[in-house]
């Protein structure tokens, strides 16, 4: 028997999307405060640009301020989110693609969720290069 949750997944899903986008928009003009907002204190973080798990905020803190004034990209696309989601955890995926002039990129995330009292916060995200754009 699955475990009972106050909302469905698409409505998770909905919180979700709508939390990525908020943070998407921030990078867009090189403003990280969005995703760190976010961010549990605890989060573990993979990316194939870092290359190693970091595991807290305040290395989050660190990578993040290099990026600080600088737009990682002109506009995006979030594509094929899902969503599943218990009472108190969620695990959404969904494909980034990155438009930055003429250079597209594309980026599979898995983002894991815990509801704490103020709300969904990240505690672990994994970022890998996408070969190709999802359907």
């Amino acid at each position: 028997m699955a475990p009972a949750r106050a909302d469905s997944d698409s409505e998770i899903l909905g919180k979700l999307v709508a939390m990525e986008r908020q943070a998407m928009e921030g990078w867009a003009k090189g403003d990280p405060d969005p995703t760190l907002a976010v961010m549990d204190p605890d989060i573990t973080f993979i990316h194939d640009v870092v290359g190693v798990r970091l595991e807290g905020l305040p290395p989050m803190k660190e990578l993040y301020s290099r990026y600080r004034g600088v737009p990682l990209f002109d506009s995006y696309e979030i594509l094929n989110p899902k969503c599943h989601a218990t009472a108190d955890m969620a695990v959404l995926t969904y494909q980034l693609v990155q438009h930055n002039g003429d250079v597209t990129r594309h980026w599979n995330g898995t983002l894991v969720y815990r509801k704490r009292a103020e709300g969904w916060r990240v505690i672990h995200t994994h970022w890998s290069a996408a070969k190709e754009r999802q359907p």
